[in-house]
C-alpha cells in the first residue's frame, strides 16, 4: 500500500511538472525572441530617398532611390542581439560597419537583409534600390578635391563635397562646413574649363593633363556640372 501511494506521489508531480508554465509565458508556451534589424542607416546622406521615410524593426519592404550619378550606396547595419547573424543577399556582414550593398546602375536593384538567431529563426527586409532620373539642369557645388584620373577615354574627379550655407536674408556671401571626407565621381566634359589659383586671381589651365599637376587636396573649388559630368572647375571663396 505504501509503495501505491509512493508511485501515484511520483505520477502527480511529473503531470504537475509538465502543466507548469514557461517562465515568461502566461499560456505556458516558450516564444524565443524575434530577430530584428534594430538600425539602418546609410552614406547616401545629400541625395538618398526612402519609403517609408523612416526604417522601422517591424516594417520589412521599403524602396530606396539615390541621385543618377550615385554608384555605391552603403548600409550600417545592426541587429537586436550581437549574437544575430546579419546578411545581405546571403553574404554575411558585420553589425555596425558600413557595407556596399549594391553596385548601382541605371536599373533597379533588390537587396534582401536577413537577420538570423542562432536558433535558426530569421527575418528578412527587402529594399528596392534605383536612381532617379538625372534632370537637364546646370548645378553648383563646392569641395575638395580627392584626386583627378583618366578612366574609360575620360577624365574623373573625386570630390569631397562641403555643405555651404548662405548668409540670411539673400546675397552671395557664404560659409562651408565638412563633416567627413566623402568620395563623389563625376566625369568631365572634353572642353571642361579650369582655373586654379584664387577667385581675385584665377589662372586657366589648358586641359585636365596640366591640372592634374596643380590640383591641390587642401584648395576648396567650385564644380559646375550640366545633368552629370562638370564642365567647369573654379576656385571657391567664402565671401564673394
Amino acid at each position: 500500500m505504501k509503495k501505491a501511494f509512493v508511485l501515484l506521489l511520483v505520477c502527480m508531480m511529473t503531470v504537475a511538472a509538465v502543466l507548469v508554465p514557461c517562465a515568461g509565458s502566461a499560456s505556458g508556451e516558450y516564444y524565443e525572441e524575434e530577430p530584428l534589424l534594430i538600425s539602418m542607416t546609410h552614406n547616401c546622406k545629400n541625395t538618398g530617398r526612402m519609403l517609408p521615410e523612416f526604417f522601422d524593426p517591424y516594417t520589412t519592404s521599403y524602396i530606396f532611390t539615390v541621385a543618377s550619378w550615385v554608384s555605391n550606396p552603403k548600409f550600417t547595419l545592426t541587429a537586436s542581439d550581437p549574437s544575430y547573424t546579419i546578411t545581405v543577399d546571403g553574404q554575411y556582414v558585420q553589425q555596425g560597419v558600413e557595407y556596399q550593398v549594391a553596385k548601382m546602375d541605371n536599373n533597379p536593384k533588390q537587396v534582401v537583409i536577413r537577420v538570423t538567431a542562432p536558433s535558426g529563426a530569421y527575418k528578412e527586409y527587402t529594399f528596392f534600390l534605383q536612381r532617379r532620373p538625372s534632370e537637364r539642369r546646370t548645378r553648383v557645388s563646392a569641395g575638395y578635391i580627392n584626386s583627378v584620373y583618366y578612366q574609360d577615354n575620360k577624365w574623373w574627379i573625386d570630390a569631397d563635397l562641403v555643405s555651404v550655407t548662405y548668409q540670411n536674408g539673400g546675397g552671395n556671401i557664404s560659409t562651408f562646413s565638412n563633416k567627413a571626407q566623402e568620395h563623389y565621381k563625376y566625369a568631365c566634359t572634353a572642353d571642361c574649363f579650369i582655373y586654379y589659383g584664387s577667385m581675385s586671381n584665377p589662372v586657366r589651365m589648358t586641359n585636365m593633363d596640366d591640372f592634374n599637376n596643380y590640383a591641390d587636396k587642401t584648395t576648396l573649388y567650385r564644380f559646375v556640372y550640366i545633368e552629370d559630368e562638370i564642365v567647369g572647375i573654379l576656385p571657391y571663396e567664402p565671401d564673394y
